[in-house]
Protein backbone atom coordinates (compact mmCIF):
# COMPACT_ATOMS: atom_id res chain seq x y z
CA UNK A 1 0.00 0.00 0.00
CA UNK A 2 1.32 3.46 -0.93
CA UNK A 3 2.18 5.84 1.84
CA UNK A 4 -0.08 8.91 2.06
CA UNK A 5 1.32 12.17 0.72
CA UNK A 6 1.97 14.59 3.55
CA UNK A 7 2.56 17.52 1.18
CA UNK A 8 0.48 18.40 -1.85
CA UNK A 9 2.04 18.96 -5.24
CA UNK A 10 0.93 22.60 -4.98
CA UNK A 11 2.82 23.01 -1.71
CA UNK A 12 5.94 21.45 -3.23
CA UNK A 13 5.57 23.61 -6.37
CA UNK A 14 5.33 26.76 -4.23
CA UNK A 15 8.43 25.87 -2.25
CA UNK A 16 10.28 24.83 -5.42
CA UNK A 17 9.40 28.15 -7.06
CA UNK A 18 10.80 30.04 -4.08
CA UNK A 19 14.00 28.00 -4.28
CA UNK A 20 14.19 28.52 -8.06
CA UNK A 21 13.88 32.28 -7.67
CA UNK A 22 16.41 32.38 -4.86
CA UNK A 23 19.05 30.12 -6.41
CA UNK A 24 18.25 30.12 -10.11
CA UNK A 25 17.49 27.10 -12.28
CA UNK A 26 21.14 26.02 -12.46
CA UNK A 27 21.77 26.53 -8.75
CA UNK A 28 18.76 24.88 -7.17
CA UNK A 29 18.85 21.22 -6.20
CA UNK A 30 16.25 18.66 -5.27
CA UNK A 31 17.89 18.61 -1.83
CA UNK A 32 17.17 22.36 -1.52
CA UNK A 33 13.52 21.77 -2.35
CA UNK A 34 13.28 18.76 -0.04
CA UNK A 35 14.74 20.79 2.82
CA UNK A 36 12.33 23.68 2.15
CA UNK A 37 9.35 21.32 2.12
CA UNK A 38 10.55 19.21 5.03
CA UNK A 39 10.75 15.87 3.22
CA UNK A 40 13.57 13.66 2.02
CA UNK A 41 15.31 14.17 -1.31
CA UNK A 42 14.16 10.65 -2.20
CA UNK A 43 10.54 11.70 -1.75
CA UNK A 44 11.03 14.57 -4.21
CA UNK A 45 12.79 12.26 -6.68
CA UNK A 46 10.01 9.69 -6.37
CA UNK A 47 7.42 12.33 -7.22
CA UNK A 48 9.21 14.39 -9.85
CA UNK A 49 12.20 12.24 -11.00
CA UNK A 50 14.61 15.14 -11.49
CA UNK A 51 14.97 18.90 -11.17
CA UNK A 52 14.18 19.53 -14.85
CA UNK A 53 10.78 17.87 -14.44
CA UNK A 54 10.14 19.75 -11.21
CA UNK A 55 11.11 23.07 -12.82
CA UNK A 56 8.75 22.40 -15.74
CA UNK A 57 5.93 21.41 -13.40
CA UNK A 58 6.41 24.65 -11.44
CA UNK A 59 6.18 26.68 -14.65
CA UNK A 60 3.18 24.63 -15.88
CA UNK A 61 1.47 25.49 -12.60
CA UNK A 62 2.37 29.17 -13.05
CA UNK A 63 0.91 29.13 -16.55
CA UNK A 64 -2.28 27.45 -15.30
CA UNK A 65 -2.56 30.11 -12.60
CA UNK A 66 -2.33 32.78 -15.33
CA UNK A 67 -5.04 31.02 -17.38
CA UNK A 68 -7.29 30.79 -14.33
CA UNK A 69 -6.64 34.40 -13.32
CA UNK A 70 -7.59 35.83 -16.71
CA UNK A 71 -10.52 33.45 -17.19
CA UNK A 72 -11.99 34.55 -13.84
CA UNK A 73 -11.68 38.30 -14.48
CA UNK A 74 -14.66 39.97 -16.09
CA UNK A 75 -13.84 41.56 -19.43
CA UNK A 76 -15.03 45.15 -19.40
CA UNK A 77 -13.92 47.28 -22.29
CA UNK A 78 -12.53 50.70 -21.50
CA UNK A 79 -9.47 52.41 -20.12
CA UNK A 80 -10.75 52.55 -16.49
CA UNK A 81 -11.29 48.76 -16.54
CA UNK A 82 -7.87 48.29 -18.14
CA UNK A 83 -6.24 50.45 -15.45
CA UNK A 84 -7.94 48.37 -12.75
CA UNK A 85 -6.74 45.10 -14.26
CA UNK A 86 -3.21 46.41 -14.80
CA UNK A 87 -3.04 47.80 -11.25
CA UNK A 88 -3.94 44.39 -9.86
CA UNK A 89 -1.59 42.55 -12.18
CA UNK A 90 1.35 44.89 -11.51
CA UNK A 91 0.71 44.88 -7.75
CA UNK A 92 1.37 41.14 -7.90
CA UNK A 93 4.98 41.90 -8.84
CA UNK A 94 5.54 43.11 -5.30
CA UNK A 95 7.93 45.80 -4.23
CA UNK A 96 10.92 44.11 -5.84
CA UNK A 97 12.59 42.22 -3.03
CA UNK A 98 14.26 39.20 -4.59
CA UNK A 99 12.81 40.02 -8.00
CA UNK A 100 16.17 39.74 -9.77
CA UNK A 101 15.92 35.96 -9.35
CA UNK A 102 13.14 35.96 -11.93
CA UNK A 103 15.70 36.94 -14.56
CA UNK A 104 17.29 33.54 -14.19
CA UNK A 105 13.92 31.93 -14.77
CA UNK A 106 13.55 34.01 -17.93
CA UNK A 107 16.92 32.72 -19.10
CA UNK A 108 15.54 29.19 -18.78
CA UNK A 109 12.42 30.24 -20.68
CA UNK A 110 14.66 31.26 -23.58
CA UNK A 111 16.83 28.12 -23.61
CA UNK A 112 14.35 25.32 -22.88
CA UNK A 113 11.77 24.65 -25.59
CA UNK A 114 9.03 23.45 -23.23
CA UNK A 115 9.55 26.38 -20.86
CA UNK A 116 9.63 28.77 -23.82
CA UNK A 117 6.21 27.57 -25.00
CA UNK A 118 4.81 28.19 -21.51
CA UNK A 119 6.39 31.66 -21.34
CA UNK A 120 4.95 32.51 -24.75
CA UNK A 121 1.52 31.44 -23.56
CA UNK A 122 1.77 33.59 -20.42
CA UNK A 123 2.84 36.57 -22.55
CA UNK A 124 -0.03 35.95 -24.96
CA UNK A 125 -2.54 35.73 -22.09
CA UNK A 126 -1.43 39.12 -20.76
CA UNK A 127 -1.48 40.73 -24.21
CA UNK A 128 -4.95 39.32 -24.99
CA UNK A 129 -6.30 40.48 -21.62
CA UNK A 130 -5.00 43.99 -22.32
CA UNK A 131 -6.40 43.99 -25.86
CA UNK A 132 -9.82 42.81 -24.69
CA UNK A 133 -10.14 45.87 -22.44
CA UNK A 134 -8.94 48.43 -24.98
CA UNK A 135 -11.48 50.45 -26.96
CA UNK A 136 -12.36 48.83 -30.29
CA UNK A 137 -9.82 49.96 -32.85
CA UNK A 138 -7.79 48.58 -35.76
CA UNK A 139 -4.73 49.41 -33.61
CA UNK A 140 -5.93 47.39 -30.61
CA UNK A 141 -3.38 44.57 -30.94
CA UNK A 142 -0.51 46.99 -31.53
CA UNK A 143 -1.56 49.07 -28.51
CA UNK A 144 -1.78 45.95 -26.34
CA UNK A 145 1.70 44.90 -27.45
CA UNK A 146 3.11 48.35 -26.65
CA UNK A 147 1.52 48.35 -23.20
CA UNK A 148 2.94 44.92 -22.47
CA UNK A 149 6.35 46.05 -23.75
CA UNK A 150 6.33 49.02 -21.38
CA UNK A 151 5.46 46.75 -18.44
CA UNK A 152 8.30 44.38 -19.28
CA UNK A 153 10.73 47.18 -20.15
CA UNK A 154 9.93 49.14 -17.00
CA UNK A 155 10.60 46.00 -14.98
CA UNK A 156 14.04 45.67 -16.55
CA UNK A 157 14.68 49.39 -16.11
CA UNK A 158 13.81 49.14 -12.40
CA UNK A 159 16.10 46.12 -11.95
CA UNK A 160 19.05 48.16 -13.22
CA UNK A 161 18.08 51.48 -11.59
CA UNK A 162 15.59 50.86 -8.77
CA UNK A 163 13.41 53.88 -8.02
CA UNK A 164 10.97 53.19 -5.22
CA UNK A 165 9.04 49.92 -5.10
CA UNK A 166 8.96 47.84 -8.29
CA UNK A 167 5.18 47.72 -8.57
CA UNK A 168 4.86 51.48 -8.10
CA UNK A 169 7.50 52.22 -10.71
CA UNK A 170 6.05 49.82 -13.31
CA UNK A 171 2.51 51.10 -12.75
CA UNK A 172 3.62 54.73 -13.11
CA UNK A 173 5.45 53.99 -16.38
CA UNK A 174 2.52 51.97 -17.72
CA UNK A 175 -0.06 54.60 -16.83
CA UNK A 176 2.15 57.29 -18.36
CA UNK A 177 1.87 55.38 -21.65
CA UNK A 178 -1.91 54.97 -21.26
CA UNK A 179 -2.23 58.73 -20.72
CA UNK A 180 -0.41 59.34 -23.99
CA UNK A 181 -2.25 56.70 -25.99
CA UNK A 182 -5.66 57.66 -24.60
CA UNK A 183 -5.57 61.30 -23.44
CA UNK A 184 -8.44 62.17 -21.15
CA UNK A 185 -9.62 58.57 -20.78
Amino acid sequence: MARPKLHSDDEIHSMAQAVLVAKGPAGFTLSDVAEAVGVSRAAIIQRFENKTNLHRRVMERSTQEARDYFAARPVVEGIPALRDMLSELIAGMGEGEGFAGYLLLEWSDVHDEALNRLAQERNRLVREAIAARLPESPERDVQASLIQAVIQGATMQWLIEPQGPLNGFVEAQTFRLLDRLFPGA
